[in-house]
């Protein structure tokens, strides 16, 4: 019986630096810097895993000692990375970002040119992971001729497919592809970018946008909307949910956490929006953290937070007013 998810995307080392002042243009920042595993479908096949689904990893490093520590890391957490790519004479994919002091991204670089050897001949060596698993899941950090032979390959042995967007620039390449999704996970810039649509300002026009995708083909849309939450359309229901009320402390590998805990939802035959509150609160978690994934994410807390959303915040499992993220660098 087919089982799991099959995840296809980047793999890499996160440098991350947290500034402690202000950014100043031409000029050096002081900041608490810290190194990590990420990479988008990575930190969506973690979250998973982390929830009970089993997942295959099909991604590529080269042979250096993040690529090293990124697939140890994954054996640790209990992915499957059996068919990773390790790449001679190769730099492992790399992001830097720069974290404010809200705990927001204020810029972003990634170097994953690494990925160009997930090519089609790849993904077809490896199509029994397609017919084994029960859904596929990819980010856009793939080569138009990667994704679409992804596609191909989840649509021959029927399997559904789910969409990271990853960001503005790679969103646009799914205008052409939108019918052959049946999740898409886009915050408010990636959904402009793809719908091509006028800037999205409320959760109004996230519904109306959302909706805009389910016309297009999309068997389901899911919209992040930051601090304002997130909506979902299908062709028989829209809704709308408020964010989880935390203090932000990373903002990274939020959206990512949230893709993964709707992916788990409809594995498990649980209604999309139910899904999406599940996912609001695996964000909100996220965004506590100063972990790209929360360690100790369960199906359990997802439901002890819910039932806590009308406490003060304070009194999750963390206290917000002692809790310095500066203290784990």
């Amino acid at each position: 019986m087919p089982e799991g998810v099959l995840v296809i995307g980047a793999a890499n080392l996160d440098i991350k630096g947290h500034m402690l002042g202000e950014p100043v243009a031409g000029s050096s920042t002081q900041a608490a810097i810290k190194t990590s595993v990420g990479g988008v479908a990575r930190n969506i096949a973690e979250n998973l895993v982390r929830l009970g689904v089993p997942v295959t990893l099909l991604t590529a490093v080269g042979d250096d000692y993040a690529g090293e520590d990124i697939l140890n890391n994954a054996v640790d957490v209990g992915i499957d990375v059996s068919r990773a790519l390790i790449i001679e004479n190769a730099a492992t994919g790399t992001y830097m970002g720069a974290i404010s002091r809200d705990g927001n991204l204020f810029f972003g670089m990634d170097d994953l040119r690494v990925l160009r050897h997930i090519t089609r001949d790849y993904l077809r060596l490896n199509r029994d992971a397609f017919r084994e698993c029960e859904m596929v899941a990819l980010d856009m950090n793939l080569s138009d001729d990667a994704m679409l032979t992804a596609f191909h390959l989840a649509r021959e042995y029927g399997k559904r497919i789910c969409v990271d967007p990853t960001s503005v620039d790679r969103a646009i390449r799914l205008r052409q592809h939108l019918p052959l999704l049946d999740l898409i996970t886009p915050n408010i810039t990636e959904a402009q970018a793809i719908l091509d649509c006028q800037p999205i300002n409320t959760s109004a026009d996230a519904l109306t946008a959302a909706r805009q995708l389910v016309s297009l083909g999309v068997g389901a849309a899911v919209i992040t909307q930051a601090e304002l939450g997130a909506c979902y359309a299908t062709p028989d229901e829209t809704g709308q949910f408020p964010a989880v009320k935390v203090e932000i402390v990373d903002s990274t590998g939020a959206g990512d956490a949230l893709t993964a805990t709707v992916i788990f939802g409809m594995l498990q035959g649980i209604e999309l929006d139910e899904s999406l509150q599940l996912g609001l609160r695996a964000a909100a978690l996220t965004l506590h953290s100063a972990e790209t994934v929360v360690p100790d994410l369960s199906l359990d807390r997802l439901y002890s937070l819910g039932d806590n959303q009308n406490k003060e915040v304070d009194r999750f499992d963390v206290s917000v007013a002692d809790y310095d993220p500066y203290d784990e660098y």
